[in-house]
């Protein structure tokens, strides 16, 4: 599948001093399934947690749907309720018989109690938001201080909640990549980023909801 979405200069303008870039934007819309989904998620607002779904996975093992490609997760939300979504390949689609039981799944799962939404391929993949969330997902291993957390959290209070990556940035000149740990903290949930457009030194970085 030919890449559509360019990135690599918006990417290391965000990231310069990171390492990760490159492996970033090379993959964009050829990252596998799993790893689109896990972080797309990672990005979404309202979502606190998200794990393997194993009781799920149970039903599809018995409507053998096992070798589907299916990417099944548990999402638990910031308001206590807890979701099973599936990552629905789109070949599935096009497979009147997968279709099928890929339906039946979603009503065997609804009927135990759980609800279960279907995620097609196509919306995990769209951009800007596929590529947002996997240079995000990709500053998961930057090291924050506890200094340089507070002295982030701290100036955006005093801004009133939000400023540009840029500004962020700044304010971390002392960490050896600064834009990557702004962008951690995104990670952690406790800051979040525009995702409407491909982040630059100029998306705005705000300080997360209070749950």
């Amino acid at each position: 599948m030919p890449m559509n979405y360019v990135s690599p200069v918006t990417a290391s303008s965000a990231l310069e001093t990171s390492s990760r870039v490159a492996v970033v934007a090379s993959l964009g819309r050829e990252a596998p399934l799993p790893f689109a989904f896990d972080a797309v998620l990672g990005v979404k607002s309202g979502v606190r947690s998200v794990s393997d779904d194993p009781q799920c996975e149970k039903f599809a093992h018995t409507l053998d749907l096992a070798q589907a490609g299916l990417v099944l997760r548990s999402v638990r939300f910031t308001s206590g309720r807890t979701v099973s979504l599936v990552a629905v390949p789109s070949v599935c689609w096009r497979d009147p018989v997968l279709h099928a039981r890929i339906l039946d799944l979603k009503w065997t799962r609804e009927l135990s109690g759980q609800r279960l939404v279907l995620v097609p391929e196509s919306v995990i993949r769209a951009e800007p938001r596929l590529t947002n969330a996997l240079l995000v997902s990709a500053c998961d291993g930057v090291h924050v201080t506890p200094r340089e957390r507070l002295i982030l959290l701290s100036h955006l209070t005093e801004f009133g909640g939000s400023a540009s990556l840029e500004v962020c940035a700044e304010w971390l000149a002392c960490s050896t990549d600064p834009a990557g740990a702004v962008l951690r903290l995104v990670t952690e949930r406790v800051l979040t980023i525009a995702l409407d457009r491909p982040i630059d030194l100029q998306s705005e970085v705000s300080l997360a909801a209070r749950r």
